[in-house]
């Protein structure tokens, strides 16, 4: 009788082969390392583990077994065995692909391998189905190894690859599953806080995740939820060390309560669906639901549990609100990603210079960098542009523009992987370059694909570019300005012209934040926010959307927004390299910043400096109450406040990170301001929403050719 094999996921299927499966791993132990076998059971539960087993008539049994982790976008194998008497028949490969297949169905970018060099087999397996070595790391101290970083980079679906080549796939999901994760926050739940602060089996997990935070490696928060139950379950609320120790952590921002409410019935169904049904919820289900309704609220990256609960309902949760729910353990194992590297210790890798390279240095850096231009680009002839920094060039930036309805502007970015802050360098060389390309009016780019920039190529997906179908680039439409209502016809076109993409002809609104496009003939839905991103820089400043006039010193101004012309192209702060920026302000402002609103910047005239007027737009990406003596350094350094204590005498600070920076062709004064309504008796002493008509206006008023 013939053998059929399967592939197996849920918990109940693999449960009965876990000893099969953690002994064929400790059988290959040099190759697969060691994991306890309750491991095994951990990973199951939470399904990141891929079974495969045979049918023999009657019986079935283990054939081969995939574990993985991961944390949004990258993907990690961990493991890969097949029972010997099972091999040369391709089950690896079957087991690499249902998870390249999960992946690109769940939006990830990459998938990882780390794989000692001194394992020719597995080198040439991982090589053969396209991992690129990335770079080579040390093992651990033991065997003093080599480990080959390999990085495979996976065909994730996306909406503007499909506009520059029509052949495309039936039935795949076109849209981006998640927001860009440049700025990833993870919420944390009550558990993970108590494994931190009292001896208990994961403490030790707990507490790397809270070292890792403190390093600025990682950025996590906890909702009000956490707060309240501390505060319910204290015994002296006013003289409690726990409660103090978690006020530390920053938090998430307070939602509306009827959106929560919604959410949490929802959420309660997937979670608990048995116990929600018939009402029986128990208090601790309830907080469960509130901590993940107010992650879900608040746009978070991932939430960091170790509830069986919470982690069965991951891909229900990952399906209905693209929230990513990690398990505390591999959340800790995989915080060495190589995508995220860690800022350096020295302050003096900050000293950027940026500066026209010659054609010499420019070839020199390639060729070290392993890269080819053949075919993309001709270095002679395209626009320079380099990051130098004490140790010499550390990134370059090549641009052939070409008459935005002719073709795409074609362009390479390169940038050493391995510099501590290389993500800092591609940011700012994508968005210098999409800048430079829309100043006149949208344009369109075609960015080099390169396989070893896997660091550039999260950056540049993070600003709007999009895989190109069947092209090795990667593709982006930019407008360069915002667009309202009156606007909107005229924009529609210019989108349609650049992409083939045709946008619905009724201007839509933000009550309803969804657009309705055509490609290849076929309707898609896709959100305002997302459509925002891939056109980027571009406002939507269309009906019933959110704002608020923030105000800011002239000063931080010209750093923070680079709105003063006198600054030179050399002495410009940190914050200018980067696409998102952060803005510090007081707690009392938390309720006018919203996520998703436009923030426009108002110049104040103190002391007879400043312009009195707005000066710059932007969009609201994150909103985070932080502690104000212990800021993350991804928000400071996105920020131009040296001394963050200064500015409140409380001893928290709100951290607004914004991006789609547009300045203003005219600044709109105080008096038009009031002209339009704008001004409330507070004359933007403080943050002062204002309504989505008035936000019309001011776009008009600013971008008139009066």
């Amino acid at each position: 009788m013939a053998k059929h094999f399967f592939i197996r996921r849920d918990y109940s299927d693999i449960a009965p082969f876990l000893d099969s499966i953690s002994a064929q791993a400790d059988s290959e132990r040099d190759a697969l390392g060691f994991l306890p076998q309750p491991a095994y059971a951990e990973a199951a539960r939470q399904r990141k583990l891929i079974l495969l087993v045979v049918q023999d008539g009657d019986e079935t049994s283990y054939a081969g077994h995939l574990l993985f982790g991961g944390i949004f976008p990258i993907l990690r194998v961990r493991q890969i065995a097949v029972a010997p008497h099972y091999r040369r028949h391709q089950h690896a490969s079957t087991l690499l692909r249902t998870l390249v297949a999960q992946g690109e169905h769940e939006g990830y970018l990459n998938i990882v391998a780390n794989v000692a060099t001194d394992l020719t087999g597995a080198n040439s397996f991982y090589e053969k189905h396209g991992f690129i070595s990335s770079r080579l790391k040390a093992g651990g101290k033991t065997r003093n190894r080599k480990i080959n970083v390999r990085i495979f980079q996976l065909d994730t679906p996306s909406l503007i690859s499909y506009m520059v080549d029509f052949k495309v796939v039936n039935n795949v999901e076109m849209l981006p599953r998640k927001r860009s994760p440049e700025i990833p926050i993870y919420a944390i739940d009550l558990n993970v806080f108590f494994d931190a602060v009292k001896d208990r089996a994961r403490s030790q997990d707990a507490i790397a995740v809270f070292e890792a935070a403190f390093k600025h490696q990682i950025r996590i928060a906890a909702s009000h939820e956490l707060f309240a139950e501390l505060k319910r379950k204290s015994n002296d609320p006013t003289n409690d060390p726990i409660l103090s120790l978690a006020k530390t952590i920053p938090t998430l921002p307070v939602q509306d309560k009827s959106k929560i409410e919604g959410l949490k019935l929802h959420i309660g169904s997937l979670v608990f669906p048995e116990r929600s049904a018939a009402g029986n919820l128990k208090p601790t289900d309830e907080s469960d639901i509130a901590h993940l309704a107010h992650a879900v609220a608040a746009g978070v990256s991932g939430y960091i549990t170790s509830d069986a609960k919470v982690l069965a309902a991951r891909d229900r949760l990952m399906k209905n609100f693209s929230l990513d729910v990690i398990g505390l353990s591999e959340f800790v194992h995989l915080l060495d990603l190589p995508n995220e590297a860690a800022p350096a210790a020295s302050k003096s890798t900050k000293s950027f210079r940026i500066q026209a390279p010659t054609i010499e240095e420019v070839t020199t850096f390639l060729k070290r960098e392993g890269v080819s231009l053949e075919g993309h680009i001709n270095v002679s002839r395209c626009r320079r542009s380099a990051v130098f920094d004490n140790q010499g060039l550390v990134g370059v930036s090549l641009l052939d523009p070409a008459p935005a309805l002719e073709r795409p502007t074609h362009s390479v970015v390169c940038v050493h992987q391995e510099h501590p802050f290389s993500s800092t360098i591609a940011d700012f060389l994508i968005s210098e370059q999409v800048q430079h390309c829309s100043t006149r009016g949208a344009c369109s780019l075609l960015l080099m694909d390169i396989s070893s920039q896997p660091i550039t190529r999260r950056i540049a997906l993070g600003q709007g570019f999009q895989q190109a179908h069947g092209q090795s680039g990667l593709f982006k439409v930019a407008l360069g300005g915002p667009i309202t209502n009156t606007t909107w016809s005229n924009a529609r076109l210019v989108i349609e012209r650049l992409s083939g993409m045709t946008v619905q002809e009724k201007c839509p609104r933000y009550d309803k934040p969804e657009v309705t496009v055509l490609i290849n003939n076929t309707p898609k839905t896709m959100g305002l926010f997302e459509l925002e991103t891939l056109l980027s820089p571009a406002l939507l400043a269309l009906p019933q959307r959110k704002a608020v006039v923030a105000p800011i010193t002239p000063a931080f101004a010209a750093d923070l927004l680079g709105t003063d012309a006198q600054y030179t192209f050399l002495d410009v702060p940190e914050a200018q390299f980067l696409s998102r920026r952060t803005y510090f302000n007081t707690v009392r402002a938390a309720r006018a910043m919203i996520r998703g609103s436009v923030i426009a910047f108002y110049e104040s005239s103190r002391g007879g400096k400043g312009r009195g007027a707005i000066v710059a737009l932007g969009r609201i990406v994150d909103v985070t109450s932080i502690p104000a003596n212990n800021a993350p350094e991804l928000l400071q350094r996105g920020g131009v406040v040296v001394d963050i204590e200064a500015l409140t005498k409380s001893d928290r600070i709100l951290a607004t990170t914004f991006d789609n920076l547009v300045i203003l062709n005219k600044p709109v004064s105080f008096k038009k301001l009031r002209e339009l309504g704008c001004v409330s008796g507070a004359n933007f002493v403080s943050a002062t929403p204002i309504t989505a008509k008035q936000l019309a206006s001011i776009v008009d008023a600013g971008f008139s050719d009066d």
